[in-house]
């Protein structure tokens, strides 16, 4: 939940010297070269369990070209983004609650 809330408010941190470090080690090209686009579908096969089939690619390829652009502009912005970070936090303190404020995970917090 906390990951979901940071990205659905388009979170950016400092870029630090320990950032660039991991961006070094972890990518295999500099990372300004990067291509995002193809790197979606890029997967170790000893990561992919079951094959996309080719339209499920041709579905998520689609969401993120017409309808992603279209659902960050305004007033849809506002409309949809700000009601789900809102539930979203609700979620996030009902949890804290719940579990009185301890955390069971690292994944939690």
């Amino acid at each position: 939940m906390p990951m979901s809330y940071l990205y659905g408010k388009r979170f950016m941190g400092p870029i630090t010297p320990l950032i660039q470090n991991l961006r070094e080690e972890l990518f295999t090209q500099p990372y300004n070269e990067n291509s995002w686009k193809k790197a979606r579908h890029k997967c170790a096969k000893e990561d992919l369990y079951y094959p996309h089939p080719l339209i499920q690619d041709v579905i998520w390829d689609s969401w993120s070209v017409f309808a992603e652009p279209f659902l960050t502009r305004w007033p849809l912005n506002k409309l949809v983004r700000e009601k789900a970070l809102q539930v979203t936090m609700k979620h996030i303190h009902f949890e804290d609650e719940n579990s009185q404020y301890i955390n069971m995970a690292c994944v939690e917090k």
